[in-house]
């Protein structure tokens, strides 16, 4: 049995329908069938059931569904660690990242492509923290980048790369861009658009704006940090982001706060276990040298 053949019966088993999986897999829905009829030749099992328009996953091809993509991180761990051996840096690195850290890897993408052009990167977003630690688990991603919880599953490894505060971003021509420090509760006579409401960073602000006696009331919520930066970039907006965002907007200054609690910490997760691959630790080393000067 082919890999391919496998990849074809987890896409299956997790969309559990033919005109999604094939277009996932970028194969027609005919070759999909196809495979799926031989899978099931081979092993002699009936994987799915068709009734109707609606398919189903038989006890057996739930039972089948771990072994499946054991074999698939198997062979792919196996093949990773051969060409790691003969420093072959070939392949994808898959990455998940929540929203709030894309800003500051901009610069990091860059060199660690050109360092290694062969090197296909997968970079996939989410606003939760809890969502990267399940692809995460899910092998669909090597390693996920994310602020650092107060607690997190025992089969994840974390590592801290650097702290990254909350601060206030505001457009370099703003009078408030020469403060060294400011106040949550200064805030309140300024536009101020946030990061809506369940973030990680959203939770971040309100905690250190209630144990302030603050009540925050921005005008604006949006659930883009890019698009909350590109609004202060016009200058009539300010914001509270982390200090990192602004890594890759020049015209931007991010003003530190004075209150205590805001200094989130960004964090490397990986599956404790897992083969590490050596580009992953490449583009780590590139990323806290990228971010070293600017903390």
């Amino acid at each position: 049995m082919e890999l391919t053949q496998l990849k074809y019966f987890i896409r299956l088993a997790e969309i559990l329908n033919f005109t999604e999986a094939s277009r996932l897999l970028f194969i027609t829905q005919s070759t999909l069938s196809q495979s799926i009829r031989q899978t099931e030749g081979e092993l002699g099992i009936q994987l799915f059931e068709r009734i109707g328009k609606k398919v189903y996953l038989t006890d057996v091809g739930q039972a089948f569904l771990p072994f499946a993509r054991q074999a698939i991180i198997e062979t792919e761990t196996s093949i990773q660690k051969l060409r790691d051996m003969q420093q072959i840096y070939k392949g994808e690195l898959r990455i998940g990242v929540i929203y709030s850290l894309c800003p500051m890897l901009a610069e990091s993408i860059v060199r660690f492509s050109k360092e290694y052009p062969e090197i296909k990167l997968i970079l996939t977003q989410s606003t939760s923290i809890n969502d990267v630690t399940i692809m995460l688990h899910e092998n669909e991603v090597d390693f996920a980048l994310a602020y650092k919880l107060d607690t997190f599953s025992s089969s994840t490894e974390v590592v801290d790369l650097f702290p990254d505060p909350l601060c206030l971003i505001v457009h370099e021509r703003s009078p408030l861009a020469a403060l060294k420090k400011i106040s949550i509760q200064a805030l309140t006579h300024y536009p101020l658009a946030l990061l809506k409401p369940g973030s990680y960073t959203r939770k971040m602000i309100e905690k250190i704006a209630m144990e302030s006696g603050i009540s925050l009331q921005p005008m604006a919520e949006i659930n883009d940090t890019n698009l909350l930066l590109q609004m202060v970039h016009t200058g009539d907006w300010i914001s509270i982001l982390s200090q990192h965002s602004v890594d890759s907007h020049p015209e931007l200054r991010a003003v530190p706060l004075k209150e205590k609690g805001g200094n989130m910490q960004v964090s490397l997760l990986q599956l404790k276990g897992r083969y590490k691959k050596m580009v992953a630790q490449k583009f780590i080393e590139i990323i806290q040298d990228t971010t070293s000067h600017k903390i």
